[in-house]
Parts: structure tokens; sequence; C-alpha cells
């Protein structure tokens, strides 16, 4: 409850801000928009309510989530030019003198709006382009060498559905990986009646299996349907267990997102105890989807693989992301650990990104030549 306060809060801080530029840059009559700006401000709110009640409302969905882009973008950009008017006037009264032009509210507003409209439809476009990322790591602790395809925050719904799962589908097809994984945030709606989801999902079908865990936006919306849907779509969830591939002597250990407990689902379950009584000959693969590390496991794993972060979905957000978790993206080697955190494919707000492209991963995990 807390979070909704907070959230709508600054989105409603966020609208009238909005509105109070237009009327400084053209002196208009806003009431009308003041009344009515409740209905975009609520609107993520109605976007849920008909999400959970089964409605496909694919052109209205998109348009809510795209407004919300928008408008944070243009608080984001106004916010500067309000701080370098602020330089001005702390300039004029500290030191009796106005060295910077000033730049009038028409002329901030126009620019502003056409760098938010930029910014919306490169974003959008920067989230159709898929990179794929390539790992060797080398083993002596499997038979023979195995390929993994790694996969994150897809976040479908009602704006990411088919297309993204098709992005993925291709990179499977050509790449033929032994094993495909997702770390969470595979769902971020009510979607296990939608069969077109679950039927291109179950087109991979990698000879040693697929296995997942859930995300925190799993826990937001609707947690029964996004186990079932992962169920139905053919993965394997680990949640705070162990399963083993014996034949390539393979572990794989998945633990369900924090926000579980948070939330009350799922009772806190210790990382490190699935660790104890490890095979330590195995090669242990560690799923969590948040990339936050007990450093008392590092070295009690070979591979570790998160998501999460989107690469902070906007350019400049990384580096508060950098403080917050091991990294915002990238492939680390902590000790004899490795860690990879993806930057995911679908996006689980506005359908956009900024210097933070989409990614899928092949981790190709050789036998170590004698």
């Amino acid at each position: 409850m807390l979070f909704y306060v907070v959230f709508f809060s600054i989105y409603a801080f966020m609208h009238l801000y909005f509105i109070y530029k237009l009327k400084k840059a053209f002196n208009l009559n806003v009431l009308t928009l003041y009344l009515v700006s409740p209905t975009f401000i609520f609107s993520p709110l109605f976007y849920r309510m008909y999400d959970r009640a089964g409605y496909d409302l694919y052109y209205l969905s998109f348009f809510i989530l795209m407004w919300m882009g928008f408008i944070m973008l243009f608080f984001i950009y106004y916010i500067l030019i309000d701080f370098y008017h602020g330089l001005i006037k702390a300039f004029n009264k500290v030191f009796g003198i106005n060295p910077l032009p000033s730049i009038r509210n028409k002329i901030s507003f126009v620019f502003i709006l056409f760098l938010t409209i930029m910014s919306l439809a490169y974003g959008h476009y920067e989230t159709l382009n898929l990179k794929i990322y390539r790992f060797v790591i080398y083993s002596d602790k499997i038979p023979r060498d195995i390929k993994i395809l790694h996969i994150s925050d897809l976040h479908l719904n009602q704006v990411m559905r088919e297309e993204k799962i098709k992005l993925v589908l291709d990179v499977y097809n050509k790449e033929k990986p032994d094993i495909v994984i997702s770390t969470g945030d595979l769902v971020d709606g009510k979607v296990s009646y939608r069969k077109s989801y679950v039927e291109l999902l179950k087109n991979m079908n990698p000879p040693l299996g697929k296995y997942a865990i859930l995300g925190n936006h799993e826990y937001y919306t609707d947690i029964n349907d996004a186990v079932k849907f992962h169920l139905l779509s053919g993965f394997q969830l680990l949640r705070n267990e162990t399963t083993s591939i014996d034949n390539i002597n393979v572990a794989i250990i998945g633990v369900d997102d924090i926000d579980g407990v948070r939330l009350g689902y799922i009772a806190e379950y210790p990382e490190k105890d699935l660790f104890k009584g490890l095979d330590k000959t195995k090669f242990v693969i560690f799923l969590k989807h948040k990339p936050k590390l007990d450093n008392n496991l590092v070295g009690e794993f070979d591979l570790m693989l998160s998501g999460h972060t989107h690469g902070g979905v906007l350019f400049p957000v990384r580096y508060i992301l950098r403080k917050i978790f091991i990294t915002d993206f990238g492939f680390m080697k902590i000790g004899n650990s490795y860690i990879f955190v993806s930057r995911g494919v679908g996006t689980g707000g506005p359908p956009i990104r900024i210097g933070c492209p989409p990614d899928v991963a092949i981790f190709e995990i050789k036998k170590l030549p004698r």
C-alpha cells in the first residue's frame, strides 16, 4: 500500500507540473486539464484492473504505458531547465550579474516537448533491437561441452507480446542450446490464458531442459497465474530448491525473489542452506532474479545468472543501480565465481529503453583441455 501511495503521489505531481508548465508557456486556461488529469494519473491502476479481469486491450494499454514514459521523461528534462534557471538566479543574487541567457517559457516548453517525443520514438525503437552476448567458461567439472541460453525479464503482458518471444525463439533456433534458463519476470500480468504465448514458449524444447525462477513482478500481479503459465510453457520452476542434470554433472539452484517474502506469499529461506551438502564436484549454476550476493557464497557456485535491473532503462540510472546491486549489467568474475546480469528482453513499465538495449546471453561451458 505504501508503494502505491508514494508512486501515485509522485505521478500526480508530474502531471500537475506538466499542466503548470503548459499554462506558463502559453498563458492558457487549463482548468479542464486539471479536471481530467485524474483519468491519466490513475490509468496505470485501471490497466491492472482490466488486465486481471482478462480483457485484452492492446492499444489502450500501449497508450497508458507510453503516456507514463512521456510524462516521466518530460518531467526529468524540464527539471534540468529549472535547474539552469536556478543557477542564473543564484549568480544574480550572489554576484549581482547575470552571465547566462534566460530561456523563455514558450521556447523551453516546445523544446522539451520535442525532445520528449523524440526520446519516446527512439526509446521504443531500441526495445526492438535485441543484443546477443556470448561467453565461454572452461571447467574441469563437466564431461562434455554444453551451451546455455539465458533469458530474463520478458515481462509478458498486454504490450510485451508474441514479438518478444519470437526475438528469443530466433536466437534459440539458430544457437540450438542444450539448456534454456529464465531468471524471473517472465510474466507481468495475467497471461496463462494466452495460448499463443504458451505455444511459442513450448517451441523451446532443449535436450537438457529449461529452468526458471520467479521475479518480483510475478508477485505483483497474480502469483498463481504466473506459476501456472511457467508450467504450461514447459519450464521447471526452481523455488528455493536445487535440481541436478547428472549426465553432464551440473546442479542448478534457483531462489524465489525476496519480494515474495516481503509481500507475505512465502517464508524467508536462507540461500546458504541450499548450498549445504551440495556436491562440490558439480558445475553449480545459481539463479537469482535481483543481482545481490552474500559474499559468503562466493566460490560456492560456478556461474550466477540474474536480471531485474534492465540496465537502468535510461542510461544515467545505471550509476545508481551500481550502488544497489552487484552491477547494473554485464559479466564479471568474483573469486572463482562468474556472474552475469542481464538487461532483459522486455520492459516492466513504458515500452522504451534509452542506452540500455535488450539482451540475451549464450554461455558455452567447455570441458577444460587436459
